[in-house]
């Protein structure tokens, strides 16, 4: 996870054991602003309009939000060789990792947030919404190479949560009285349909390999490609999933009747059946939500003290738009680094980022924002921050 923040530098040091641990978390989004979606991140509160208005006028037709983050121990062991005549050892990797995003009309931004009263004598517009989300824990076991610290793993995931929904046309339209109300829906929702903490099972890898390349001036550089949680997920506990095509009118009921607390539709099935709405139970084959990198990593071997990094990044969802990074880093001591990034994409258009990394003998702890600006202004699109310990014993 940490990997795909700052740019993991290359060194031909020779290790016995080493232990990372690493944790974060990450909301960007094109519209709706820091002092908005921390009340969500951060233990709630209240919203006011104001708040509300300066992440509703930012929006427009087409909009992103996403998060991601998690928490990760790994352990390698380069004295135990695995193969005879490689300098292959054993990585041992757990963990805990969530990814979710949405895309979505600002008229559905409003709708959740404003409610159905500022849309009396309109049509609130939300076809095109897109959004999903999935927590899950792996355990890995792999190899990793003694001198370049290339690796590779096979991992096993409990997929403890998973929500889906699309809707290809979503339309709802209110007389000035708010008692005529129209429904226009094609879509899906998918969801899990028990509590229980064990709601499908994974296969997938983790690889992350370094080719020497000779650049612009003949120094050898470093290409990085690596990948995190690629792979296959079956939902055997059953999903609940229902689909909607239909056109619905209602005339005299108000807004709150149809979709508040006291809905009369209540949770009766053949009540949604003859409305169009159709509920079945499915097991399902899924991808996961791993991503793929391939950037020019740091060179710990070089004697610069200023070293360019770059590369793009690439998750498996129509919702995180490949992510371009370029960023410079500077080493004024042996104990200490830092660098700035600028990137385009992902869930968000432009972000920058810092990073520092601490080296204490057997000990390095590294900080890292892929949004330096969610630290310092509220009206910042999103927050990051991730941490990364290192261990060599």
């Amino acid at each position: 996870m940490f990997g795909q923040i700052i740019p993991l530098a290359y060194d031909t040091l020779s290790l016995e054991n080493e232990i990372f641990i690493e944790t974060g978390i990450d909301f960007a989004s094109t519209a709706i602003q820091r002092d908005l979606s921390s009340k969500f991140f951060y233990g709630g509160g209240y919203i006011d309009n104001q708040t509300i208005d300066n992440s509703y006028n930012r929006h427009v037709d087409i909009n992103t939000s996403g998060t991601y983050g998690g928490f990760n121990l790994e352990y390698r062991n380069y004295k135990k060789k695995l193969l005879k005549n490689k300098d292959w050892g054993y990585l041992i990797r757990v963990g805990t990792d969530f990814f979710g995003g949405a895309t979505y009309s600002q008229d559905f931004f409003g709708f959740m947030f404003y409610g159905n009263d500022k849309y009396k004598g309109e049509t609130i517009d939300f076809s095109g919404l897109n959004c999903n989300f999935m927590s899950y824990q792996k355990l890995g076991f792999g190899m990793a190479d003694v001198k370049s610290k290339s690796s590779v793993s096979i991992n096993l995931y409990n997929i403890n949560s998973r929500f889906n929904a699309n809707f290809r046309t979503g339309e709802i339209t209110q007389d000035i009285n708010g008692d005529q109300i129209e429904f226009v829906l094609d879509g899906d929702i998918e969801l899990r349909d028990s509590e229980k903490f064990n709601q499908g099972i994974g296969l997938g890898f983790d690889f992350d390999f370094k080719l020497p390349i000779s650049l612009f001036n003949k120094e050898i550089s470093y290409i990085q490609f690596q990948a995190r949680n690629v792979g296959f997920g079956y939902m055997y506990q059953k999903q609940k999933i229902f689909s909607v095509d239909t056109t619905i009118s209602f005339d005299g009921f108000e807004f709150d009747q149809l979709l508040g607390d006291n809905s009369i539709f209540s949770d009766s099935l053949s009540v949604l059946d003859s409305i169009g709405i159709s509920s079945k139970e499915k097991n399902r084959a899924i991808l996961l939500p791993g991503y793929l990198q391939i950037s020019k990593i740091v060179n710990n071997n070089t004697k610069k003290k200023l070293q360019s990094f770059f590369g793009i990044r690439f998750y498996p969802s129509l919702i995180f738009n490949p992510y371009l990074f370029y960023g410079l880093h500077y080493t004024p001591s042996k104990f200490i680094g830092f660098g700035l990034n600028v990137g385009y994409g992902g869930f968000a258009k432009f972000r920058s980022g810092i990073y520092t990394n601490i080296n204490l003998g057997n000990y390095s702890l590294g900080l890292a924002s892929e949004n330096i600006l969610g630290f310092f202004t509220r009206r910042s699109s999103g927050q990051s921050l991730f941490i990364r310990l290192r261990c060599v014993i």
